[in-house]
């Protein structure tokens, strides 16, 4: 060839084109698993090599706003230790975790602009284990964005959610939604994570509805998956709900805080905390590398909004009622334990909706909280009785069956 850079070149596009176009991971027998993560430097390329036994189908793309690498895989079992997952260059931190269904993701936060040289598999030979072995090296800012994007099989689509319970006649549904999940841990703690927590709760939470007279409670996640925030609302939609229930315990980003607090949605939040924490919230989609999807016209929007006073007055109406149910009965957080931020999850147009907050996993008096069952009681009865006090004075429009 005349010219082998240019022939490099074209060779590198090649395969940079097909790893993000090949994302048909189709079905594997046995769960690769992850072992180890090793990388090796040489001038400014960065070679990384994941053990992963047996040697998986792969897909490998790259994303920006933030920018991150993204490696799918069929199924996945994570096992490398956490002191393998730092100090790697080029990039910040690691996630993983179940995206959809049949799917696994392995998200690396870059932390500059990166190209994909080559990406391959090498199977196990004797005690040798198989590794994925994916080459970097730094880019601009151009050349990444320009290359950077969702490949259409990468998107999340809808995945069966759980099936309503039918509702007694007489009944309103309460939809329970454990925060975070699958991919996106949530706060993290040592070996506490928030996905986890949550869950344990709010299906707790939701045996303690269905047997209380009067109410039927639906899970909006009732395993460990991703589900995007809107995905979230529509499947309380999905259940007819009347009142939704975002279950959360998060962490500080500075200072110390402890006791349960509650959220109602606002444009406008009550204090910088509370915007800071609905902003890291509302990237949970980000964070999984989902399809935000497009933006909503202006005139949905403002239909939407006119929709939603009525629902903002139902949802204080509704958080006054349980915060008058808790207080007594659980330490609440000491300074405005009822407080407002511009949460996604919060946005159905007319179904009064509330975010609990249990506590904080940075807090060690939380912590044990969290973890003790008669105290996990103790909140579940509270809040159950805030939202039957809630009913009695509702307006009637919002107890209809929907």
């Amino acid at each position: 060839m005349k010219n082998p850079a240019a022939f490099h070149a074209l060779l590198t596009a090649f395969i940079a084109f097909w790893l993000v176009g090949t994302t048909d991971l189709g079905a594997q027998d046995d769960v690769p698993t992850v072992s180890g993560l090793q990388f090796g430097v040489h001038d400014d390329r960065v070679r990384l090599r994941l053990n992963v036994v047996p040697t998986p189908a792969f897909a490998l793309f790259t994303l920006n706003n933030p920018d991150r690498l993204v490696v799918d895989f069929p199924a996945l079992n994570w096992n490398v230790p956490e002191q393998q997952q730092e100090g790697i260059p080029f990039i910040s931190s690691i996630r993983y975790g179940l995206f959809r269904q049949d799917r696994a993701r392995v998200v690396m936060d870059l932390a500059e602009p990166v190209s994909i040289e080559r990406a391959f598999t090498v199977p196990e030979r004797g005690a040798e284990p198989g590794r994925l072995v994916v080459d970097l090296a730094p880019t601009t800012r151009e050349a990444f964005d320009a290359r950077a994007g969702l490949p259409e099989q990468a998107r999340w689509h809808g995945d069966a959610p759980p099936v309503p319970a039918q509702a007694r006649k007489g009944d309103i549904v309460v939809a329970i939604d454990p925060g975070h999940g699958g991919i996106d841990p949530g706060a993290k703690f040592g070996k506490f994570t928030e996905k986890s927590i949550v869950l344990e709760f709010s299906k707790e939470l939701a045996a303690a509805i269905s047997a209380r007279p009067g109410m039927t409670a639906y899970l909006i996640r009732d395993r460990d998956e991703f589900v995007p925030l809107a995905e979230r609302v529509a499947r309380a939609h999905l259940a007819r709900a009347n009142v939704m229930l975002s279950i959360h315990a998060d962490s500080v980003e500075s200072g110390k805080a402890h006791g349960m607090s509650l959220y109602t949605l606002s444009a406008k939040g009550s204090d910088q905390a509370a915007n800071a924490l609905a902003a890291r919230e509302n990237r949970a989609d980000v964070i999984a590398g989902a399809d935000l999807g497009g933006e909503t016209d202006d005139l949905t929007r403002l239909l939407v909004e006119l929709a939603q006073r009525g629902t903002k007055d139902e949802s204080s109406k509704l958080a006054k009622a349980v915060l008058m149910s808790l207080r007594g009965r659980v330490d609440l957080l000491r300074t405005r334990p009822h407080r407002q931020a511009n949460f996604r999850v919060l946005k159905a147009p007319d179904i009064p909706s509330l975010l609990v907050e249990l506590g904080f996993l940075d807090s060690k008096r939380d912590r044990k909280r969290l973890k003790d069952p008669e105290w996990r009681q103790t909140a579940i009865n509270a809040i159950v009785d805030g939202i039957n006090a809630w009913r009695e004075e509702a307006s009637p429009g919002f107890l209809t069956p929907r």
